[in-house]
């Protein structure tokens, strides 16, 4: 699939690495594995992969139209269940693999497989868990950790939340309304049951009716008033004060909401001046829409099919991300739309009070003028709810919110003559009129007192349960995150042991965000982005992406696939990185690609992978794919090229080998080499002070043991430098063989039997280097002040440091 043709690679449970220049199909083992794994591959979804699918980009491009001939068979071996099987999964039907035994508790095993993608981390994976915004990261994060629901259920609540609070401002307004209206009828200064009372009292009084005592919710101000009188509810002097107020808070509209409309024209006109970020900001709305209608792997705005439900939310929400910009401005338009629906949510609710005098009156002149403008005013609150419908009413907002209809003020005038012009009445028919009305707008009170309190506990209960949502996911995650940020502290401070051996971290979540700061050299927290170098923050990606996937699987983290991600890690940390994989991650196969081949070599000499457990792919074409090297061991290759006589390719191989043992060894030792301003280090620069830090190490060593009494430790300390010295003496004699062969191409004249001791001579020197057991090369530790000479299994451990006299 993809560009392989056919390829078999035995990676026999042990970590294992691929290496090749760019171009040369390494990532395509990757992608073929994680198909076999997952039924996905990676490099085909996210940013700029619209157009791609594993249907049509999945096959070898030449096999596009026979997808049932591209495949990927695995086998594999779970340890927890101590099974192997074998899994064929094809690019014509990805969710239908054939697994081989059909074992349930195998089956549970794939299963549990194809749903972690995240097994593989590619470099442009990195970025994702460090130079992105605190609301991404914890999407990301939560993503591995399979927590999505965790912040899904948040954003529900705090929707919710929103909502909530949106209601309870138009509610409020109605209530500030309904006891304004009340208030002016009464004529009294506040809603205080005594005062109420009193003004009620006086009218009952004149009609002979008894007076109230109290005020309960079941009070009724004209009780008893209907078997005396059966006159219409409207008193004239009431309907004055009304039409006064409503004329005194008409003069104040245009001051209601003033700075709320001023801020609104102005980010519509910034959306007028820029349409990419209008375009951002309608696909905002689009995507955010799309999110919530997700159902499945099908996206609801266009229909088109996807891998999974979690690839497609993943494709919006960089969408999202990318429109932070357009967010801003969104919510500071639908603050101030919301401020001015508040504001004419109050003035329709003084017109409806209006209104049911004009009815009482039947003026229908007045009526339709008022329910004119109440049309306008409700079709101007639809749109304060929508973009489009904001950007349709910039007009309207800039010649006033509040316009009066053509005929409201004529209406107006004539009904307030109307009134003006009614006989006065009685003082029973006031009386009672007075108290009609006076029921009606107490009721209508209550009604507004009981819908504000059921908004304030509405409030209470969704800021109550979003507030303790939060509260309780943040506690959680931060005892999750802190055994996170323990663990990348430890791998980070591991592969930077060198400059950031007091390296710390923190993970902070707050409200759906997840904030990260790291310590720069002891001068407090700061976010990766703002001082350290791109490739301290690539290696910190790849520290994260360990813990991580630690904190998930446990124990059971048995296999990921890191593809070219090791590239990012400093040159002069890789072998702590290898160390830290070897120390960390003993029970985890790692398949590894690179295309540096130094790094390839320089996990073959921390002993991460072997020849046997390592490939070379030199090209690649589209007709073979991947053309491989034999990755065999150096000395297997001088043998080979000596049985055939070619003695120029084992002698280049050798100065080669030598040259980069040298190199390694010389960081690994802590040799005093010459310094090279072109960094041109040949052999003969490299090699001797080798030699001669490695022979003062075994001094030290046996002096140290000797001081401690330490009698095994001066046997094997000497024993080592013996065995240096002999193999030293005889590569002495034979190295300027392998300089002639090489530089003077006099190698012609040499036959293999010439050529054969020299290569053997520099073996035994360098078998010097090594531990018997895990074949690792010797380090000293720590580098800046070396007090022993280590392998990577202890099997080699010798103190330099002396017993204090």
């Amino acid at each position: 699939m993809r560009g392989i043709r056919n390829l078999d690679i035995v990676f026999d449970q042990k970590t294992f690495s691929i290496s090749g220049p760019n171009g040369s199909g390494k990532s395509g083992v990757i992608d073929a594995v994680e198909f076999g794994l997952t039924g996905r591959i990676s490099r085909l979804t996210g940013t700029g992969t619209k157009t791609l699918s594993i249907a049509e980009h999945g096959p070898h491009v030449d096999r596009v139209r026979f997808p049932d001939a591209a495949l990927v068979r695995l086998k594999v071996y779970f340890p927890a269940l101590n099974k192997s099987a074998t899994i064929t999964r094809k690019v014509s039907a990805p969710k239908k693999p054939k697994i081989e035994p059909a074992d349930p508790a195998i089956k549970a095993a794939f299963e549990q497989l194809a749903d972690h993608p995240e097994i593989a981390l590619s470099r442009r994976d990195i970025v994702r868990f460090i130079l992105v915004e605190p609301s991404r990261r914890a999407e990301e994060v939560q993503a591995i950790l399979k927590l999505e629901e965790i912040g899904e259920k948040r954003a529900v609540l705090n929707s919710a939340q929103n909502r909530v609070n949106a209601q309870k401002r138009t509610v409020e307004a109605q209530f500030h309304a309904a006891r304004s209206s009340l208030l002016t009828h009464m004529q009294i200064p506040s809603v205080k049951i005594d005062d109420l009372l009193a003004a009620a009292n006086a009218r009952r009084k004149l009609l002979g009716l008894s007076p109230l005592d109290q005020l309960t919710p079941d009070t009724r101000l004209d009780a008893g008033l209907t078997s005396i009188s059966s006159e219409p509810a409207f008193n004239k002097q009431s309907a004055l004060r009304d039409l006064a107020a409503m004329a005194e808070t008409r003069k104040q509209l245009p001051e209601l909401a003033k700075d709320a409309v001023t801020a609104l024209l102005a980010a519509i006109n910034t959306l007028a001046e820029d349409p990419a970020l209008l375009t951002s900001l309608r696909r905002r709305s689009l995507v955010e829409q799309g999110m919530e209608l997700i159902d499945g792997a099908h996206c609801p705005l266009c229909d088109s099919p996807w891998e999974s439900e979690r690839h497609l939310r993943d494709h919006l929400a960089i969408k999202l991300e990318k429109s932070n910009e357009a967010q801003r401005l969104q919510r500071d338009l639908f603050t101030n739309a919301s401020l001015l629906d508040q504001a004419a949510s109050g003035w329709l609710s003084q017109l409806t009070t209006i209104r049911r005098l004009a009815a009482a009156l039947k003026d229908e002149a007045f009526g339709a003028a008022i329910d004119q403008w109440t049309r306008q005013l409700a079709a101007l609150q639809g749109n304060l709810r929508s973009l489009d419908g904001l950007r349709g009413i910039s007009g309207r907002l800039a010649s006033g919110w509040h316009v009066v209809p053509q005929s409201f003020d004529e209406a107006t005038t004539s009904f307030a003559k109307m009134v003006a012009e009614l006989p006065d009445q009685t003082a029973t028919v006031d009386a009672q009129t007075f108290l009609s009305t006076a029921q009606m707008r107490l009721a209508d009170f209550r009604e507004s007192v009981r819908a504000d309190k059921a908004a304030d506990i509405a409030v209470a209960a969704a800021t109550g349960a979003y507030t303790t949502y939060c509260d309780v996911m943040d506690a959680e995650l931060e005892a999750l995150y802190d055994d996170v940020q323990q663990d990348f502290s430890t791998f980070y401070r591991l592969i930077n042991e060198d400059d950031e051996g007091e390296f710390t971290a923190k993970l902070s979540p707050s409200a759906g965000k997840l904030d990260f700061d790291v310590n720069f050299y002891e001068r407090g927290l700061y976010p990766p982005g703002a001082f350290h170098s791109e490739g301290h923050q690539d290696s910190m990606g790849v520290c994260l992406y360990l813990a991580l996937m630690k904190r998930l699987f446990g124990n059971q983290f048995s296999f990921a696939l890191l593809d070219d991600v090791v590239m990012s890690v400093d040159a002069g940390h890789r072998y702590q990185f290898c160390k830290l994989l070897k120390t960390h991650f003993k029970d985890t196969q790692f398949v590894i690609t690179t295309h540096d081949r130094t790094w390839a070599e320089q996990m073959k000499s921390a002993g991460l992978v072997t020849g046997k457990t390592s490939l070379r792919f030199h090209s690649w074409t589209i007709d073979t794919g991947p053309l491989m090297e034999s990755n065999v061991e150096v000395w297997d290759e001088i043998k080979t090229a000596l049985d055939k006589n070619k003695v120029g390719v084992a002698a280049a191989a050798l100065r080669r080998h030598l040259e980069y043992v040298s190199r390694h060894m010389a960081d690994q030792l802590g040799a005093a080499v010459v310094f090279r301003g072109d960094g041109g280090y040949e052999l003969n620069d490299l090699l001797p002070p080798v030699l001669a830090r490695f022979k003062t190490i075994c001094a030290k060593a046996a002096d140290a043991a000797q001081s401690w009494g330490n009698d095994k430790g001066k046997t094997e300390a000497t024993a080592l430098k013996t065995k240096l010295s002999a193999s030293n003496a005889a590569s002495s004699v034979e190295q300027w063989a392998i300089n002639k062969a090489v530089h003077y191409n006099e190698w012609e004249n040499f036959e293999k039997r010439d050529f054969a001791p020299v290569a053997n001579a520099f073996r035994e020197l360098l078998e010097c280097f090594r531990c018997e057991a895990c074949e690792s090369w010797l380090f000293v530790t720590p580098r800046h002040r070396p007090i022993s000479l280590r392998c990577a299994c202890d099997t080699v451990s010798l103190n330099l440091e002396s017993k204090p006299k």
